[in-house]
């Protein structure tokens, strides 16, 4: 830390004179209340203060870049706390040359090598501290050398019961990549392969000689190869990778806290699939992406196992989700969580500017799991698990035990005048928990002793969605705002029984499925009216049928603030209703005060296909300032 802070000032010292530039940002963010961590049953709340601030400086001299940031979290919104010299990173870029050292940023293709980035808002950070290369020794070939570390953290599973504001388990890594590219071969075409090699340190509940969240190393190299193709009116990208993973010291692997052993295979193999393709001719455009995530299929036992990752993916993969992430508040809590080791599917966007004044966007994707897995339990009542494999490239199945996932979204987008209106529909079913069981019929006679039994559990959620924000300008630049959304959530548990002759791999038999259909209910609504470039003022609404975990919130009187007081006492039902009133301020057109005062539902924070589960925040009063200069 010393030294870094000692190179930053050195190297700032030499950027003065008149050929220097600086830019620098500043972004803070307070707040207080109390925060829920919701189990079946209860609901515990705690108090919660938070004070994240923020400084980030850039400076040019010449073909020397120096960018730092410096952080005071005590603590901060989520993740652990932290005050010191946060990031910095020194580069040069001279002729065909680019050198850059300390924190790095970026990509290899499109994510499915290498995908460096930062969350701050969900505590996710696979940057990498070392160095990066750059350069043209030729005018069409480009290499890119990369070496560096990365370090960071993880949380549970993103769902009620969880508290992400403490890191579950640590974990780093040590990188080396080369990548070449061969631009222009043929008129739009490029081509280009890398190679990464990947030391790495995961947590483990126990190894059987050391203690409670021991480490083990494990080891990977993954090559890849990218190929582009691009015209008037069309891209095509194509990348793909495969990866030899091992596991150093897997006999050790114990667990104290579930007292077994959790077998693990010293070598894995994997591969990684994805296409993307557009075609815009004018007034209309296509987009069709695929993808093939199969790099590994790990039984339910070991996926409720922490950390499951163990043989899974690394901080620095991040491939592309290829599904729409969407922007709407609702929609965004209730999202598909991709699971990038262990996915098939594909994506299809199609819009059209009908005139001046109406677009149209409709998508379409769907995506399973390559593996599905049931208990076989035999005559003497042991059980191992039976793995059945969906093999058919970029095409997912529709089998509960894959769990499938589909959404179909249309929108509409219209402006006349100064009003500006946009709608959506959204419709998706997943499956989200599945288990299956099947045993041999001992002691049976007859039919029955000639067949096995296989009995299914499903959970799958259906949602249909509504968004819909209307803007209307007024004079002297006034506006309102009004965004209305509406969801309609069924949760289905559902059970299915079938026999299967002894010897046979197909049903003879099925008994229909039986459904058991929960429903709720979930409303936003936001009132803004603002000026562009001065001032933001409005009120916000969020409402529940009911929770998964059957709690009610705002329903004693003793625990309102003075908002709920004062719709309670209005006659107003404020039983699982959050309410709040927010406004930006502008002092310049680059400085802006937020604040907040009232009660935040809780939900997912999902960034690049990154879940976190963030509680809500009950009579909460916020501030947030940023400033670039």
């Amino acid at each position: 830390m010393k030294l870094r802070i000692f190179f930053t000032l050195a190297f700032c010292s030499l950027l003065t004179g008149q050929k220097s530039q600086f830019s620098i940002g500043i972004s803070s963010y307070y707040g207080k209340g109390v925060t829920p961590i919701q189990q079946f049953g209860q609901s515990q709340f705690y108090d919660y203060k938070y004070s994240e601030h923020f400084i980030d400086v850039t400076g040019w001299r010449g073909d020397w870049t120096l960018w730092t940031s410096l952080e005071l979290s005590s603590p901060p919104r989520i993740g652990t706390s932290f005050a010191g010299l946060r990031k910095l990173r020194l580069s040069r870029e001279s002729g065909p040359y680019t050198i850059m050292v300390g924190d790095l940023y970026g990509q290899i293709g499109r994510g499915l090598g290498l995908n460096l980035w930062e969350n701050q808002a969900m505590d996710w950070d696979s940057s990498l501290r070392g160095a990066w290369v750059s350069g043209r020794p030729r005018e069409k070939v480009k290499i890119d050398l990369i070496a560096g570390k990365a370090t960071g953290g993880r949380h549970l599973g993103a769902g009620p019961g969880i508290d992400p504001r403490i890191r579950d388990f640590e974990e780093d890594e040590t990188v080396a990549a080369l990548s070449g590219r061969m631009e222009q071969l043929l008129p739009g075409v490029n081509l280009g392969a890398y190679f990464m090699f990947i030391n790495g340190n995961r947590q483990w509940f126990s190894v059987r000689r050391g203690e409670d969240l021991d480490t083990v190393k494990v080891a990977s190299f993954k090559p890849g190869v990218i190929a582009e193709m691009s015209g008037g009116n069309f891209d095509l990208f194509f990348e793909a990778a495969v990866r030899s993973n091992t596991i150093k010291d897997v006999d050790s692997l114990y667990s104290v806290t579930a007292s077994k052993w959790y077998p693990y295979e010293s070598e894995q193999f994997g591969r990684g699939l994805y296409f993307s393709g557009s075609y815009f001719p004018g007034q209309w455009g296509v987009t069709v992406e695929l993808k093939d995530y199969f790099f590994d299929t790990s039984s339910p036992e070991k996926r409720v196992h922490l950390p499951f990752r163990l043989g899974r993916s690394s901080l620095v993969y991040g491939p592309p989700s290829g599904f729409k992430e969407h922007s709407s508040t609702l929609l965004s809590r209730t999202p598909h969580i991709m699971d990038a080791d262990d996915e098939v599917g594909f994506q299809i966007e199609f819009n059209r500017q009908v005139n001046e004044e109406l677009f149209l966007v409709v998508n379409y994707a769907r995506s399973s799991r390559h593996s599905a897995f049931e208990k076989e339990v035999d005559e003497q009542y042991g059980s191992t698990w039976k793995q059945n494999d969906h093999i058919q490239l970029f095409v997912p199945t529709t089998d509960y035990g894959f769990y499938p996932f589909q959404e179909g979204y249309a929108e509409v987008n219209y402006r006349y005048g100064q009003v500006m209106f946009t709608s959506g529909l959204s419709h998706s079913s997943e499956v989200m928990l599945y288990s299956a069981q099947n045993a041999y019929r001992a002691g049976s006679s007859g039919w029955e002793s000639e067949h096995s039994k296989l009995s299914e559990f499903f959970e799958r959620r259906n949602l249909i969605s509504i968004p819909s924000e209307l803007t209307l300008g007024l004079p002297r630049g006034f506006n309102i705002t009004l965004d209305v959304e509406h969801q309609w959530e069924a949760l289905e548990l559902g059970t299915r029984v079938s026999y299967t002759p002894h010897g046979e791999s197909s049903s003879d038999s099925v008994k229909a499925v039986d459904l058991e259909a929960v429903p709720y209910y979930y409303r936003y609504v936001a009132l803004n009216v603002g000026k562009a470039s001065l001032f933001n003022v409005g009120f916000l609404f969020d409402h529940a049928s009911k929770t998964k975990t059957g709690d009610l919130f705002n329903f004693d009187p003793k625990e309102d603030n003075w908002l709920e007081e004062t719709l309670r006492n209005n006659e107003v039902d404020i039983t699982n209703k959050w309410f709040g009133v927010q406004g930006s301020f502008y002092v310049t057109p680059s400085t802006v005060l937020s604040m907040f005062y009232g009660s935040i539902q809780g939900g997912l924070k999902c960034d690049s296909g990154i879940c976190v589960y963030v509680p809500g925040i009950d009579d909460a009063f916020t501030l947030s300032f940023t400033a670039n200069f």
